[in-house]
């Protein structure tokens, strides 16, 4: 007793004391935290609003971009129109009439003169003026590219208008130039489609820094210059933000950003009332905050009023057992209840902090998993899927989409991916899918997708069932585009195929030689082991030109140049040769180059080429007549030694007749008259020409 007395005279503060002063000691430092919070969220607004703000500039910017190059595209399309190759301009006035670009625009061809052929806005067959955009035009000419104007007033419609000029480019020349001309409504169509609020501004601008589209009051502004400050931020920087002020005087934060292929400008402003907002929310809620503390220490004086007497009565039950009376029930409950509340918080407390470890590190590990598995797949370049049969439902990844074609965030169904199956492969994909359905196996797949440009990939599809939560049975799997491999594999098989047929042509090519040559020297010829070295000397040249166009053919004058350069003089008038563009496929670039090396050789060592006056002209034409069309090569040599008929045929004769009799179907007609030989070559130029074009175009009959 004497104890207790003892504390009771030490304590000097109530339990009322204590609690007033907890809530002092926890209000102060709560309002200090919260006013360094609120203006931490506030400057954490500012900053999220302006990046997200500039990343809306950023996304507008490239959305310009892609507009302008969607008509770009357009007019580049509309530009290798057959109609337009072959002069039908009223059929492709027609196409471009109904081509879908944006409205309102309309398109118009010129000549690289400036005269207009017809312009789809009026009627076609309306002759209209001469362009005054000749500087556009002769721009487009020079750098044979598309060409995106700026905002002008155009001369004849009075309209403001956007031009974007494209070449028309036919036999390696700009025959045309196709403009689509743009009003500022399409641009203003893009803004409107952005929802921007009330308050807002935001503007198009061109390269020289004109107002294309506005969000506000376009009919006032479009077609004003930017204001000085955001001009200047724009010339000093791609993209950023400032502070500044509207063309009609509003204070605004203005967000801007360039497009990085036509420099074209998306800005956006907020006005600083609207951001000032934030920080009244924020003075606002610490206000409300210091009026909650202020009455939390209100209640905390009722409380601790409500407090005491529990703590009173177990004091005075205390002071009871002390002296040693009866305890009443009441009394030891309220103490008891306290006790096992407080118990159970701290176990409850200590068994959400276990719970909660357990959850980190489940949660740990399945972030862990699910990083590994995104690593492997785009290391793989794999794209992920989930298909439920029961309801048909589809979940993708974006590189599963991208192997069918598809955006990242385009929206995609199973009967959409279907739909893009080539026809010829839809039924084994069904049937592979089927099978596994049905057998609760593994599905392996590949087939070839036709994605919405009209290319053609091919796609493997690997997948498993496994039930999902609702018990549906799903099937999951991964997607891989094996185009590059299929197409390899292809290319291999065309190699191989092609080189055997090369490899048996040629050793059919040197036995022909090696027979007739060794014919020759069992004869009357000793030099015939050095004339077949010459003629495989002359195949590898051949050769060698056929591998510089991997095998795709040769010119027929490359084909004589190679063979005659070496005999040509310094001002090149020894050797003449005059033709037609003829491109030839590699077997008659074999035979007629081992004919041109027969006649070369002759002429160096009998004829023309043998004497320093003597000289060779080769002229060939295409020759249609009543039959096929044919090829004919004429050889003729003048100013070497007079030229004696020989007693028999020689090698070289017969070498040549029997190439091309045998490889191309043609005919060699040898005339050795007295001032020099003259040699005609002829073959079908159906069967050996590649490519036509030059012969189509020349179409010369020749005179000797």
């Amino acid at each position: 007793m004497r104890a207790i007395r003892s504390l009771s005279q030490g304590a000097r503060t109530s339990l009322r004391q204590v609690l007033w002063g907890l809530v002092l000691v926890l209000a102060l430092p709560t309002i200090l935290v919260a006013a360094a919070g609120l203006y931490s969220g506030y400057r954490a607004e500012q900053q999220a609003t302006d990046l997200r703000m500039q990343e809306t500039a950023r996304a507008l910017s490239l959305l310009l971009d892609r507009e302008i190059e969607k008509s770009v595209l357009a007019l580049q399309v509309l530009a290798h129109s057959s109609s337009l190759a072959r002069g039908d301009f009223e059929e492709f006035y027609d196409r471009a009439k109904t081509s879908g670009l944006e409205e309102p625009s309309w398109i118009a061809l010129f000549e690289p003169s400036g005269r207009v052929i017809f312009n789809t806005r009026v009627p076609y067959g309306v002759k209209l003026p001469n362009s005054n955009r000749m500087d556009a035009l002769q721009r487009v000419q020079e750098t044979r590219k598309p060409y995106v104007s700026d905002l002008y007033v155009g001369s004849l419609t009075g309209q403001r208008l956007i031009t974007i000029d494209a070449p028309v480019i036919i036999d390696e020349r700009v025959a045309y130039i196709l403009s689509l001309a743009i009003t500022p409504d399409v641009f203003q169509g893009i803004i409107r489609d952005q929802r921007i609020a009330d308050g807002w501004n935001a503007a198009v601008l061109d390269r020289s820094r004109r107002l294309v589209a506005r969000s506000r009051s376009p009919e006032r502004f479009v077609g004003q210059l930017a204001s000085p400050n955001v001009q200047e931020a724009l010339a000093s920087a791609q993209e950023g933000l400032l502070q500044s002020v509207t063309l009609d005087g509003i204070p605004v934060r203005t967000y801007f950003s360039q497009s990085p292929t036509y420099g074209w400008s998306f800005v956006i402003s907020i006005p600083e009332t609207e951001l000032a907002k934030s920080a009244q929310r924020s003075l606002f809620w610490l206000t409300v905050l210091g009026a909650v503390i202020l009455g939390g220490i209100l209640l905390a004086v009722l409380l601790s009023r409500a407090i005491s007497k529990p703590v009173d009565q177990l004091v005075a039950a205390a002071q009871t057992l002390g002296r040693g009376g009866e305890v009443s029930d009441r009394a030891s409950t309220r103490v008891l209840e306290f006790d096992t509340i407080k118990r159970a918080l701290v176990e409850a407390a200590a068994g959400i902090r276990h719970h909660e470890r357990e959850r980190e590190e489940v949660l740990a590990h399945m972030a862990e998993s699910e990083a590994r598995l995104r690593l492997a797949l785009n290391a793989g370049h794999l794209g992920s899927w989930e298909y439920t049969p029961a309801t048909g439902a589809l979940t993708t990844t974006p590189t599963c989409r991208a192997h069918f074609g598809r955006g990242a965030d385009e929206p995609v169904t199973y009967a959409d991916l279907i739909a893009q199956i080539h026809p010829d492969d839809r039924a084994l994909q069904k049937e592979s899918v089927a099978l596994a359905l049905a057998g609760r196996t593994d599905l392996q797949a590949e087939y070839r997708v036709i994605w919405p440009d009209g290319s053609e990939h091919w796609i493997r599809v690997s997948g498993r069932m496994r039930s999902g939560p609702d018990g549906h049975p799903s099937m999951v799997g991964v997607s891989q585009d094996i185009t590059e491999r299929r197409l390899a594999e292809d290319r291999q098989a065309l190699l191989l195929h092609e080189l055997n047929h090369r490899v048996k042509n040629t050793l059919a090519t040197v036995q022909s030689i090696a027979s007739l040559t060794r014919r020759s020297g069992d004869n009357t010829d000793p030099a015939a082991w050095n004339a077949f070295m010459d003629r495989l000397h002359g195949m590898a040249k051949t050769h060698d030109l056929l591998t510089a166009t991997q095998w795709q053919g040769a010119l027929l004058e490359d084909v004589l140049k190679n063979e005659l350069e070496p005999y040509q003089d310094g001002i090149r008038q020894r050797i003449r040769l005059r033709g037609p563009r003829i491109n030839l496929q590699p077997g008659a670039v074999l035979a007629l180059g081992l004919a041109v090396h027969e006649l070369a050789t002759n002429a160096v060592k009998y004829g023309s080429l043998s004497a320093a006056e003597g000289k060779v002209h080769v002229m060939w034409a295409v020759t249609s007549g009543s039959g096929q069309p044919a090829l004919l090569v004429e050889w003729v040599e003048s100013g070497g030694p007079p030229v004696n008929k020989p007693e028999r045929q020689g090698f070289g004769s017969k070498l040549i007749q029997r190439g091309l009799a045998q490889q191309l179907g043609g005919e060699i007609k040898l005339d050795f008259a007295p001032a020099g030989v003259r040699c005609v070559i002829t073959f079908p130029i159906s069967t050996m020409a590649s490519d036509q074009s030059g012969a189509a175009e020349t179409q010369q009959r020749y005179a000797s």
